[in-house]
């Protein structure tokens, strides 16, 4: 169990609950995250239960990448989709804006045929696995995995104006 203050249950309401119980629980977490020197544990604890579906978000073409707010409207995630509300509910907070916020495309250092990708996130020297939802150092992360492409979130979302 974590050493958080703010406990979440079994099926967050971020992800569970009605549209003005999911949009009033990720402000909650946001600003909690704010609150807190390392957000990671306690986003992973939450990020944990989001249900995970299809969808057309296409990581290589932004125009079908949903901002936060759609994203919970909509409440249906690929591993993509994940990666961009875990990216946001970090950026969209006073201590962590100004922060590097980086999705990769990765593979595993794996000798088969059957190369299977999957997205990370890299935020403050921590390797976010939205697959498994654990994180990992940079070199644990250079020894398991190889690059694919690289997004700057950052950049691209324009937050540092």
């Amino acid at each position: 169990m974590s050493n958080y203050t703010y406990n979440q249950s079994h099926k967050p309401k971020i992800f569970y609950g009605s549209y003005e119980e999911r949009l009033s629980h990720w402000h909650e977490i946001r600003k909690h995250v704010n609150q807190i020197s390392d957000p990671v544990d306690y986003l992973l604890e939450i990020f944990q239960y989001c249900p995970r579906t299809k969808t057309t978000t296409d990581p290589y073409k932004k125009h079908t990448w949903l901002n936060g707010w759609q994203l919970i409207e909509r409440n249906e995630y690929d591993l993509f989709d994940i990666c961009l509300l875990l990216s946001y509910t970090i950026i969209l907070t006073d201590n962590f804006k100004k922060k590097s916020m980086m999705i990769h495309s990765v593979y595993k250092k794996e000798l088969n045929n059957n190369q299977k990708f999957n997205f990370f996130i890299e935020f403050e020297n921590t390797h976010i696995d939205t697959y498994s939802m654990v994180k990992l150092n940079k070199t644990e992360f250079d020894n398991q995995y190889v690059l694919h492409y690289t997004i700057n979130l950052t950049e691209t979302i324009n937050t540092h104006n």
